[in-house]
Order: structure tokens, then C-alpha cells, then sequence
């Protein structure tokens, strides 16, 4: 089996029972010797205050040491922009696991070994009711590069700030030049969080046949400085840059792919007029281009910052994508329905279900919907193919704007379609969550036994149902989709064939894998990323 054995990340433990014994030991005979000091006939007033002062200050340093060596602390780094230094209203937002926090309240932040007032806010819920992020507001001296450490779980020991508009944290206030103080937290909170999906840190991957990825999304390269003067140009925008290097960052941990993230989903925010159904995106000529409509990026900037304009764009550009496509396929040669359509319908209302602070059961019933459209076509098409255990969201090739004449697939745009299925089941749990997972496994063994040519290079797009047909893909730039599919496929059946599918793929991906240009870059490192997580 050749399913990847990554190095466990670091746990967060919680302190034994004997720290705190010893602690409770340390402060009664802190105690005693205070009392036996108080009582010595021949101390003076002076030096029982002086001793109460110190046993005091003592005891807050001691405090402050245990706090900052909590397992439960977060490090999150400071990076000031140029020319910001001095003290700053420091805006951030720390995404949460499902149960790890209910109460806003029990936050703690310190810096240099100090508690800071601060101003904190619950940021959506899970299914559970513990909040899915929580925004802080710090007042911080910043003179260059410093660090906070954030406990979750604790209250604060310092005062309380007013919370300000993020406008006011910000460069510009529609955010596109980013924060005046960019707030950097690690890929272990990002990862286990889950607000980027399931994720592997970079540095869990280096020196493993699992690298490939490290040499293809060179995200310097493509960076926001790079996007700008292409924006112009519709292609570049395309998967969801935002989303992409929101990932990336997720992977990373570093500054340089949080500032594009922050200022390319800002951008696309900035350009949209309207609300809802009239809404209006502002991509040149693609207002109602299905393909271009995202959620994914506003929601999590949301989780990242509390910045509610991004909660409700990504409310509204669920709401006009709701409008412009449909996701049911009735088996027609025309029209448009691609893996493509349906993977970012259907993360856009799981996305906006998840954020949504008064439509939540709106968008909840658009994916539902969409799910249950989505099964019938993988249980469908084609029709007279019957194998129940392999089988992808087939369809006619002139629905997905192709002329081959036949029903089949996409393996790379399935990637698309799984990230909005695995999300959507792990919102919303119970059999629903089962059907998903089951119709993953099903799509994850279909390409693994037709979407690929003898060479064993995914096909461009699959015929389903043994027709042994496929069309050939001249470029090395879809490794990793269909790696990415199996790797989820092989997570929730441990197949040991789609383990060697997925070893086979990524060795082809590290040695052959590239990304010539903007669009390429977007969708190999948006999705395909994450296949590590998957094949730990």
C-alpha cells in the first residue's frame, strides 16, 4: 500500500493533573512563607509589605509563564505593512474545530508575557453550537516583527477594548492593499480548524513522494503583484484565486501568500455592485458566468477577520449563483453542466450555510437540493449502466461544451465537485454525510479504472460504463485532480488499490508536473493540494 505515512501533527494536549498539583503546591508554600514572614516578631511593616509585593509579582510572572507554555496557546505573528509601526489596532480572527470553543469570553491574548485588553466576537456556529471563529482586536506597540500568543479556552486577565469597524485596522478601507498589521497564524491551527477544508501543512510533506505540489504552485511567482496586471484578462481570474491562496497560506503559514489571499479576495469583493439575485460581479464580461461566482474566498476571509462585508458578499454571490444555474442535468446533449458548475454551486451555498447570520437555512436547502440532484445523476447516467460500486457524475459530452459524442466525465473537474461534496458532508452529518462519503468512494474507483490512458496519465475527459474511451490530454497539468479525488475516495474506504492509483499519480506529478501559466496555477493548487491530508 502505498498510502502516504505522515509524521502526526503536534496534538494540543491538555496539562496532566500533576502540573497542577505541582502548581497548587508552589503557591501553598508560597503562602506559608509569606505567613511565617508576616509573623516574625522582628520584620518591620515595611518588609512584610515589600515581601507581599514580591510574593505577588512572583506569582503574576509564574502565571504569565504557565499561560504562555499552555498547550492551548496559539503563536500568532505580527508583520507590520510598510510604513505602519508605532501602536495599531490589530485585527485578526482565529477559526476554531467543532467543540474546541462555545463562549467568546474565554479568550486570553498576551504579548511579551503580558495579558493585552482586548475586544473579541463569535463569528458564526457550527452544527453544534460552539462558534466557528472568534474575532480579537489588539492594541499593540509594534516597531517590526513581534509575536502574541492567543489561549483559547481561558479567560483574559486584562481589561476589555470597544470593537471597531475593520475599516479601520485596514491600508484602504476596501482592503485591497491589506491590513496595516498583518496577524499570521500556523498551519497546525489552520489545518485542524477545517475552515479551508482538510489540509496538510507543507513542511508534513518535504523529502516525501508527496512534494510535488512544493514544485508546481510556486506562489511567488503568481502572486497578487503578478494577478494585477492581468486582471484585465477573464482566464486569470479563474478557480477562485482567493481560495487558492488561501490554501496555499493554510499549507505555509507564511505572509506572502496571506497577502495575496487577503488582497485578491478583497479585490473581488471591491468589484461587486448590487446584492442578491442583482447582484453583479465585477469580472470583465462575466456577470452571469457561473464559473466565476464564489463564495468559498469571502467566507473564509470572514473567518480569518470578522470584516462583515465579506459575509455578506458571500451571501449574495450564493444567491445570484442560485439564479444562473441549476444543478440538475436531465440527460440532454446541450446546455451546461460540467463537475466544474456543480463543485462551486455547491460550495458557494455550503459556504454561504455556514456564515450566514440570518439565511442560513436557505442556503442549507439549496445544497441539499443540489446533493440530491447531483446522486441522482451519478445513479443515472449512463443510462443501462449498472455497476452500483464505480461510477462518476456522467454526462453528455455536449453538456460539458465538448463535441465527442458520448456520455463520460471530467477526472480534473471532479476535483472541484469533491471539495464542495466532502464539505457539504461534514456540515451536515448523519446519513447524509454517509451518502456523500459512499459517492465519493464510487467516483474515486471510476476514475481509477477508466480515466486513464496505458501510460496511465489521466484522461482529459472519460467515457463511464466500459466503453474504454477517453480523450488524451497533451499537457502535464492534471496530475494531481485526479489524485486528489482518489486520495478522498481511498480516506473513507482504505481501498488499497486507490492507494497505488494515488502513489502512481503523485510520482508522475513530482517528476512531470507543471504550471505554465496564471490559470494553470489556479486550479492545480486550489483543490489537489490537499491530497496528503487525505492519505494519512
Amino acid at each position: 500500500m502505498l498510502a502516504l505515512l505522515l509524521a502526526a501533527s503536534t496534538a494540543s494536549c491538555v496539562a496532566s493533573e500533576d502540573v497542577v498539583l505541582d502548581d497548587e503546591i508552589e503557591a501553598a508554600e508560597s503562602d506559608v512563607d509569606s505567613t511565617s514572614d508576616t509573623a516574625d516578631d522582628e520584620a518591620s511593616d515595611e518588609d512584610v509589605a515589600e515581601d507581599t509585593v514580591a510574593t505577588a509579582e512572583t506569582e503574576e510572572t509564574d502565571e504569565a509563564e504557565s499561560a504562555l507554555s499552555s498547550p492551548r496557546a496559539e503563536t500568532v505573528r505580527l508583520v507590520p505593512a510598510q510604513g505602519h509601526t508605532g501602536t495599531q489596532r490589530v485585527n485578526f480572527a482565529i477559526p476554531l474545530a467543532p467543540g474546541e470553543l462555545f463562549e467568546e469570553s474565554m479568550v486570553r491574548v498576551m504579548h511579551e508575557g503580558r495579558d493585552l485588553p482586548l475586544a473579541r466576537r463569535g463569528l458564526a456556529r457550527h452544527a453544534d453550537g460552539s462558534l466557528r471563529s472568534v474575532q480579537i482586536q489588539v492594541d499593540v506597540a509594534v516597531a517590526g516583527e513581534t509575536e502574541l500568543r492567543v489561549i483559547v479556552g481561558e479567560r483574559s486577565k486584562a481589561g476589555a477594548l470597544s470593537m471597531v469597524p475593520v475599516q479601520q485596522t485596514l491600508v484602504n478601507a476596501d482592503g485591497t492593499l491589506g491590513p496595516r498589521v498583518y496577524a499570521l497564524l500556523s498551519p497546525q491551527r489552520l489545518a485542524k480548524s477545517g475552515v479551508m477544508g482538510t489540509i496538510a501543512p507543507e513542511s508534513e510533506t518535504a523529502g516525501s513522494p508527496y512534494d510535488g505540489w512544493a514544485k508546481v504552485c510556486d506562489y511567488n511567482k503568481h502572486d497578487v503583484d503578478a494577478f494585477l496586471p492581468k486582471k484585465g484578462d477573464p482566464a486569470v481570474w479563474l478557480y477562485d484565486r482567493g481560495t487558492t491562496f488561501y490554501r496555499g497560506y493554510a499549507r505555509r503559514g507564511d505572509v506572502e501568500t496571506l497577502r495575496t489571499a487577503y488582497a485578491e479576495t478583497a479585490l473581488y469583493r471591491a468589484g461587486i455592485s448590487g446584492s442578491g439575485k442583482n447582484l453583479e460581479i465585477g469580472i470583465p464580461k462575466k456577470a452571469n458566468d457561473p464559473k466565476y461566482h464564489y463564495s468559498q474566498n469571502l467566507a473564509i476571509h470572514y473567518l480569518l477577520t470578522g470584516d462583515d462585508r465579506f459575509r455578506e458578499a458571500a451571501e449574495s454571490v450564493a444567491d445570484r449563483m442560485a439564479s444562473i444555474w441549476k444543478p440538475r442535468y436531465k440527460g440532454k446533449d446541450t446546455g451546461l453542466w460540467t463537475e466544474r458548475h456543480a463543485g462551486f454551486y455547491l460550495l458557494d451555498m455550503t459556504y454561504a450555510m455556514m456564515v450566514s447570520d440570518d439565511q442560513s437555512a436557505h442556503f442549507q436547502e439549496l445544497a441539499d437540493n443540489a446533493v440530491d440532484a447531483y446522486l441522482d445523476v451519478q445513479a443515472t447516467y449512463p443510462q443501462g449502466y449498472g455497476d452500483s460500486n464505480a461510477r462518476c457524475f456522467a454526462h453528455h459530452a455536449g453538456a460539458h461544451g465538448e463535441g465527442y459524442g458520448y456520455f463520460g466525465c471530467s477526472p480534473w473537474m471532479s476535483a472541484i465537485l469533491a471539495d464542495g461534496l466532502d464539505l457539504y458532508a461534514s456540515e451536515r452529518g448523519g446519513q447524509r454525510e454517509n451518502q456523500v462519503h459512499a459517492s465519493i468512494v464510487k467516483l474515486g474507483r471510476a476514475i481509477a479504472r477508466e480515466g486513464m490512458d496505458s501510460s496511465g496519465k489521466p484522461y482529459y475527459f472519460m467515457g463511464e460504463g466500459g466503453t474504454g474511451r477517453g480523450e488524451e490530454d497533451p499537457d502535464n497539468e492534471h496530475w494531481g485532480e485526479a489524485a486528489y479525488v482518489m486520495a478522498m475516495a481511498y480516506h473513507y474506504s482504505h481501498d488499497a488499490s486507490l492507494a497505488n492509483a494515488v502513489g502512481g499519480l503523485v510520482a508522475k506529478l513530482k517528476q512531470n508536473g507543471r504550471a505554465p501559466h496564471m490559470r494553470s496555477f489556479n486550479w492545480q493548487c486550489r483543490s489537489a493540494v490537499a491530497t496528503p491530508a487525505y492519505m494519512r
